[in-house]
């Protein structure tokens, strides 16, 4: 687990706190499910580089290798 710091206003903060209550979880459990959520629409709006979301190094490769094939350098 890594610790984080956030700053929010005080209507942001108050927000949280309420869909934190209402969704009987934390403010870190609820910042998580909210990440995911937003990994899955991400993910959903560019499937292809969702698959390769943990390796971006391919991703870096498969650029270079098609501009290279194109006549760039």
């Amino acid at each position: 687990m890594e610790k984080i710091e956030l700053e929010l206003d005080r209507l942001t903060f108050e927000r949280a706190k309420t869909i934190a209550i209402v969704n009987q979880s934390t403010l870190s459990e609820l910042i998580t499910q909210v990440i995911e959520r937003l990994a899955e629409i991400q993910e959903k709006k560019d499937p292809l580089m969702g698959l390769y979301a943990d390796v971006p190094e391919i991703v870096d490769e498969i650029v270079v290798e098609a501009m290279e094939k194109r006549g760039y350098s």
